[in-house]
Order: structure tokens, then sequence, then C-alpha cells
């Protein structure tokens, strides 16, 4: 018998829930692809640190499955002018030099003085200075100076001239070249990070992707300052020479002098015959005033002592 159609009825609209079913789970599958997709290109962001010539091609292409997003045309390559005096290829030589000085002089005072006066005739200043004065002996003058490491050994010996006596003289050199080209290298790698960031800031839609470079970008300029700091201080190390100059005074010695005064002998004297006769007076005015105090316990004492001697001799005479 050939089929109704109410027999075919039940047959569409199965087709029909099939057909939807299939386009909400295509649906489903597709927002979680998405989903995963975004995840992963915000958590695989390229590290460019260490790249100093570079292009933000690679940067670009993590941003390529977002809609309305272009391809970023490549950053300019870097290039750094070599100074004139520095040959290429072979690094300025930094050498940190220290130098230490102990000078005998006549006065402390004076000798400092004219030790400010060589150091900022260098261009150089005075970083810290003290003078110990104990009042009856030679004085100490203690002084730590800065002054350009180009006239470094011309400073150590007008310094000497101002002693009569250089009791210790120390010159020290620490090279800190590598360091100071490491650092110039990770400033320039960082530097090309931080625009290469900047370019992708430019390009991102998205504020997930907009945050996420952000944060990079915070990170590198925070690795940019602490680099730039240490390069300064190595740069400040290295372009002035420290010296450390202790002065001290000749010892004076002085012969002893006396003087006779008779009265004052005299009235020396008198003073400790007082003092002595009074010391006397103290004692027996303590000795009595102790004796009244211990005369009951002395009278007790020698009631008991009589006493007994009497009962002694009663019981002596009986026995006889």
């Amino acid at each position: 018998m050939p089929p109704t159609s109410s027999q075919k009825r039940p047959g569409v609209l199965a087709w029909s829930v099939f057909i939807i079913a299939i386009l909400i789970g295509a649906g489903v599958v597709w927002k979680i692809i998405s989903t995963v997709t975004t995840s992963y290109r915000l958590t695989n962001l390229p590290d460019m640190r260490g790249i100093v010539e570079s292009d933000v091609s690679s940067e670009g292409a993590f941003l390529m499955g977002a809609p309305g997003i272009a391809p970023m045309p490549p950053v300019a390559t870097q290039k750094f002018a070599a100074r004139p005096d520095v040959q290429p290829n072979k690094p300025e030589q930094r050498v940190i030099k220290t130098g230490a000085l102990t000078l005998r002089v006549e006065d402390a005072g004076k000798a400092t003085d004219a030790a400010r006066g060589i150091v900022t005739g260098k261009g150089g200043y005075v970083e810290s200075s003290s003078m110990t004065d104990t009042g009856n002996g030679p004085r100490t003058a203690v002084l730590t100076v800065r002054v350009p490491v180009t006239v470094f050994d011309q400073t150590m010996g007008e310094l000497k001239q101002i002693s009569t006596v250089v009791l210790r003289e120390d010159v020290n050199g620490q090279d800190v070249t590598m360091e100071f080209v490491d650092l110039e290298a990770d400033l320039r790698n960082a530097r090309a990070e931080e625009a290469s960031y900047l370019e992708i800031m430019k390009r991102s839609g998205k504020i997930e992707e907009v945050l996420a470079v952000a944060e990079r970008l915070a990170d590198v300029r925070g690795r940019i300052e602490r680099l730039d700091g240490q390069k300064r201080y190595l740069e400040n190390r290295t372009d002035l020479a420290t010296i450390n100059l202790t002065l001290t005074e000749e010892t004076r010695v002085q012969a002893p002098t006396r003087t006779w005064k008779p009265l004052e002998t005299l009235r020396q004297a008198g003073l400790e015959l007082v003092q002595t006769l009074q010391g006397f007076v103290d004692f027996l005015i303590r000795f009595f005033v102790g004796l009244v105090a211990v005369l009951p316990f002395l009278a007790f004492t020698g009631l008991l002592i009589w006493l007994g001697w009497k009962i002694m001799k009663i019981f002596i005479g009986r026995v006889r």
C-alpha cells in the first residue's frame, strides 16, 4: 500500500530536527575554536628580548587572525653611530680608578684647605671630609675627593707636595669594560623591543590584545630604567676617579716645665692637714656613738658573767 501523507509527515519533522541540531552543534564548535584561538594568541606573545635588528612582522603575525587587522609594515632597523675617537669593533676601555694617600703635614687645617683648592682646580669636588682633634695631640683630617680620571696622576702628585712625609700611597684600577659593553647591548635590545611593542599597540584592535601588549611594554620600560641607572653609575665611577686622603699632623714634643710656688704648696699642705684632722675627729665621733649604742649589750653581758661567777663560787664552797 502506498504511504499516505500522514505517514510522510513524521519523516519531514525528523529531518528538520536533525538539520537544526547540526547547525546548533556547528555554532558551538565554532565558538569554542574562536575562544581557544584568542587565548592562544594572548598567552603566546613573542618574547623579543635580545633582538637588536628586527622587524615586527613576526609580532604582527599573531594578529592576522583578528578581523580588521592588516599585516604590519616592518620597523626600520636601528643604527647607532660610533664615536669618532673609538675604533670600530673595539669598545672604549672603562676602568674604575681609586687612590689612597696618607700624608704627614705640619698643620691639618691648612693642609685640608690646600687639598680642597687642588681638587677644585682640577675640576673635581670633595665628597666628604672630617677632622679629629683630641685637644692635646696631633689632629687628623680625612677627605674623600673625586677628580676626572684624566687628571688622576697629576692630582696625586700635587697632593703629595703639601706634605712633609708621604706615609702611604695606593693606586688601584678595576676594568669594567665588558660590563659596560653588556649594559649597552642590553639597553639597545630593550629599546628595540619597546619600539616593536609600540608598533603592535598601534595595530592591535582588541582590548585583550592591547592589554597584553601594554603589560609587556611596562615590563620592558622597567628593565630599560634599571639598565640605564646601572650604566649611569658605571659612567660616573669610570669618568671620575676617587682619592681617599688622610692628613696627620706631626707630633709635637714639649719639654716638661716646673714652676716653684711655695705659697701654693703651703696652702695645699694646710688644706691636707685640715682634712686629716677632720677625718680623725669624724672617727672619734663615730667611735663614741657606736660605744653608746653597744653599751647596754655590754652591761647585760657583764651581768651574766658576774652571776655565773657567783653561782660557781657558791657551788664550789658547798662541795668543799
